[in-house]
């Protein structure tokens, strides 16, 4: 296997050094070739060449090898690429169906607030008058109440109503008659 160190210039070098790694099964040859001793080997023992292509071979067996291995990666990930693409389009979809949903119930909220807005007086009224439980009584003759006119009043629902079955509890908080001149 190669590899290359570039010195730059702004490190106080200016040449470039180049240093060559071969790994053979018995042996390492290494070779650097700098300005002053440019191809000149330092190691004086020559490879052969079935050492340098058996070498060769070998990085050229493992590279495949690493290749192989990416391949079999990069397949993967295509496959749970593939898969997270179809979970997001059925997200999308969920989304824009969730998006039309909401916007149907905002219209509904607001027709609903609309009414209410209208019912709200009209059941503030009906609820005031079915909290007055006021009776007029009609047709009484002038002073027949005497000077207890609750418990008059109450005697005479009791008589009146009792065989229609009238709760024996109840209580007449205030009778009085109406504002009326008496003739």
């Amino acid at each position: 296997m190669g590899h290359h160190n570039r010195t730059d210039a702004s490190q106080g070098n200016s040449m470039e050094q180049y240093t060559t790694t071969v790994v053979l099964p018995q042996r390492a040859a290494r070779l650097e070739v700098s300005g002053d001793t440019a191809g000149m080997p330092l190691n004086t023992e020559q490879p052969s060449i079935a050492e340098l292509l058996a070498a060769i071979q070998g990085s050229w067996v493992a590279l495949e090898s690493k290749i192989e291995t990416v391949a079999v990666e990069v397949n993967r990930l295509r496959a749970d690429l593939r898969k997270v693409s179809d979970k997001v389009k059925v997200a999308e979809g969920s989304i824009t169906e969730l998006q039309s949903e909401v916007g149907m119930l905002r219209k509904q909220m607001v027709q609903a607030t609309s009414t209410v807005g209208r019912l709200e007086p009209r059941l503030e009224d009906a609820e005031g008058r079915s909290q007055l439980n006021n009776v007029r009584l009609l047709g009484f003759p002038e002073c027949a109440e005497g000077s207890a006119t609750e418990s008059f009043v109450e005697n005479w629902i009791r008589d009146v109503l009792q065989p229609t079955g009238l709760s024996r509890v109840f209580v007449v908080e205030r009778a009085h008659r109406a504002l009326v001149t008496p003739p």
